[in-house]
């Protein structure tokens, strides 16, 4: 997934050279997001390897659990809102600007 994620950036990055709305700090920031995105991956897995292990009839446990997949599934969330940003900035203006403009992407 992170690997996709990096793969929209770069299309994302070379569509914006056309418009230039955003900063190159806004695309590193996302790229850097990326490596906390990974390690949410990996705690995800660890959290759901170690549920396995618990008693369903703990109640108190079981909710421990779910509020910490509530919080992992948040922080995604927010991973793909930030992507989705700068879509939206790019998509926002795009036409606007490459009028009259002829360079590929």
């Amino acid at each position: 997934m992170v690997e996709k994620l990096a793969e929209l950036l770069r299309v994302l990055e070379n569509i914006h050279s056309n418009v230039n709305v955003l900063t190159k700090e806004d695309f590193n920031e996302q790229y850097d997001n990326l490596k906390d995105f990974q390690a949410l991956i990996k705690e995800l897995e660890k959290v759901i390897s170690d549920f396995k292990k618990v008693n369903p009839n703990d109640g108190n446990k079981v909710e421990q659990y779910l509020l910490e997949f509530h919080r992992i599934l948040t922080t995604f969330e927010w991973h793909f809102s930030e992507i989705n940003d700068i879509n939206t900035k790019i998509l926002k203006n795009y036409k606007d600007r490459i009028a009259g403009n002829t360079k590929e992407i």
